[in-house]
């Protein structure tokens, strides 16, 4: 009965047990918990980015329907202002002699008469003297209380009034009234009733599917092309709005309603606004896309997260509990979140074993202290071979440490980086060990392909001396490019001016004067000291580093090291003896 009930459990494990198996486990719930919390991180920054994306999408979408009402204002201003000059001609008239009461003939013949829809002139009392249209009956004491009339009277200046639905036309019109003045007296009123409509149109026309409404400081509205008698149909939000903005500033934000985008701007100096509404799916389109990208690339960027976190949590979390398996240790459970996980197991091993660890680390240390003596050892021996190899290049590589070793202090260079500047002059040609004799040691010149052999000793000696991971990087680098010249045109890599290491450039320097002043296969025979001098004086700022030449002339001067002349009278007389 057992052994069936065992069968029954591992053969249909639940899915609550298998949830529990995966997390059965401090270290796996603490990186979920995280996990969720990267998540919500995410989706909070995603909210406050579509936000302020969001604004800044609408506000450059607004551009079309604010330079819209921009257009229409302005279009609206100018067919005002043409209108005000035609009436200011009155005054002219007058000045000139022509009765009050022949105004009204005299405007009729005005070339512009196709835009007025009635012109006509009152007394002071408000009684008619004419008009452009026959049958008008306006009564006095109706006249004296519009307040165009009263307020042309009143301040002697240009007065804009409607829209109202005129008695005539049954059409909604705007009244321009313009005081009549002869020698500072008022005479009279003119006004100018012009349909709302024409005024609206005299600019470019509307974006198609756009609709233009009037609103007038008072707040009477007029859309175009719609029934002077007809309700208003713009959403109450959007017409409150408008006529905030003309009771206001003139000027006001975009607002959306009933599928349009709305904004509006004022007409002139006067106190009336025009707003325009574009279909708000055509004004925000672009937006819109873009909004939609943006969504679906900080999705995409989540999504990437996730599945990168969700990566980690398996081969990490995988490494960490094998380590903790082979580890002797109690068992850890998901109780253990807040107090326990295999990391602090982890650490508390490692905690015990830290005298071993020390042990070990004494022991590690001086096993690598007698490698990098061994490195530095084989190196040097690379060199000789080297150097044995060719008798002309015998203590080449010596001469070369001295020289770099006191233009190194020269340069202020000190301590253990000097004595590392020496050992790479020392050793800055075992890298032609792989270098065929029929190359090196041809006495005529190089073919381009012997010349690109030969020019490899340098990389080839930089990764012999990388490959020892006792030997620091910055000799390897210095050998590696001590054929650089200070104008670009060395090799390996064509560096110039500083960007090639100090250390490359002092051992170019004590390299060539030693090669100049020694016997080589190709060249008839070693140049003298004052020769080998005035080229390292004359490829200073071009071949060399001037300052590191200048160093290295000082080494000359001050008898640090003797000049290779005296070196070479040295020789010949050891050879006599």
């Amino acid at each position: 009965m057992t052994s069936a009930s065992h069968q029954d459990v591992t053969s249909h494990p639940s899915l609550a047990r298998k949830l529990t198996f995966a997390l059965n486990s401090p270290l796996r719930i603490r990186v979920h918990f995280l996990l969720i919390l990267a998540a919500v991180g995410a989706i909070i920054i995603l909210w406050l980015l579509h936000l302020g994306a969001d604004e800044e999408r609408r506000d450059l979408a607004a551009v079309q329907v604010e330079t819209a009402a921009a257009e229409l204002a302005a279009g609206s201003n100018a067919q005002l202002i043409a209108l005000q000059t035609a009436l200011s001609a009155t005054d002219i008239l007058l000045a000139s002699g022509t009765p009050t009461a022949d105004l009204c003939q005299a405007i009729a013949q005005d070339a512009v008469r196709s835009l007025y829809r009635r012109f006509s002139v009152f007394s002071t009392t408000g009684n008619l003297v004419c008009s452009t249209i026959p049958e008008a009956r306006d009564q006095a004491d109706v006249i004296r209380q519009r307040a165009y009339f009263q307020g042309a009277m009143g301040t002697g200046l240009d007065q804009v009034d409607g829209p109202v639905v005129s008695t005539l036309t049954g059409r909604s019109s705007i009244a321009i009234a313009h005081p009549l003045r002869v020698g500072g007296a008022i005479l009279g009123v003119a006004t100018l009733s012009i349909d709302t409509d024409e005024w609206l149109r005299a600019g470019p026309p509307l974006p198609q599917h756009a609709r233009a409404v009037l609103v007038s400081p008072t707040g009477a509205t007029h859309e175009v092309g719609v029934s002077a008698d007809a309700p208003s149909s713009l959403p109450p939000h959007v017409l409150d709005s408008l006529k905030a903005a003309a009771a206001t500033t003139g000027n006001c934000d975009v607002v959306v309603g009933s599928g349009l985008a709305w904004d509006c701007r004022p007409i002139g100096d006067t106190d009336y606004i025009v707003a325009v509404g574009l279909p708000s799916d055509s004004v925000f389109a672009v937006a819109n896309r873009d909004l939609r990208r943006y969504q679906w690339q900080i999705a995409a960027v989540i999504a990437v997260a996730v599945g990168a976190a969700l990566l980690m949590d398996v081969l990490l979390l995988r490494r960490i509990r094998s380590a903790h398996g082979r580890i002797e240790g109690a068992p850890l459970h998901a109780g253990d979140v807040f107090s326990h996980d295999e990391v602090d197991a982890l650490h508390e091993w490692v905690s015990r074993a830290g005298a071993e660890l020390t042990v070990l680390r004494t022991e590690v240390a001086a096993h690598e202290r007698r490698r990098g003596i061994a490195g530095r050892e084989l190196l040097t021996s690379i060199s000789e071979a080297v150097e044995s190899r060719y008798p002309f290049l015998r203590h080449h590589g010596d001469r070369v440490g001295r020289y770099a070793r006191q233009i190194g202090i020269r340069m202020g260079i000190t301590g253990e980086d000097l004595d590392l500047l020496a050992f790479a002059g020392q050793i800055h040609d075992l890298g032609k060990i792989v270098i065929p004799d029929a190359i090196y040691l041809k006495p005529a010149t190089l073919e381009p392909i012997e010349l690109t052999h030969m020019q490899l000793h340098a990389t080839r000696g930089a990764e012999i001396a990388g490959r020892m991971r006792d030997i620091p990087e910055e000799l390897a680098v210095a050998i590696r490019h001590h054929h650089e010249r200070w104008d670009g045109g060395g090799y390996p890599d064509g560096l110039s001016g500083t960007a090639i290491p100090l250390w490359s450039r002092v051992i170019a320097v004590a390299d060539a004067y030693d090669a100049m002043t020694e016997e080589r296969p190709y060249r008839a025979g070693p140049r003298t000291h004052d020769e080998a001098i005035a080229i390292l004086r004359d490829g200073a700022g071009k071949q060399w580093d001037a300052t590191v030449v200048a160093a290295f002339l000082d080494v000359i001067q001050t008898g640090e090291v003797a000049p290779k002349g005296v070196i070479l009278q040295m020789r010949r007389a050891s050879s006599d003896d």
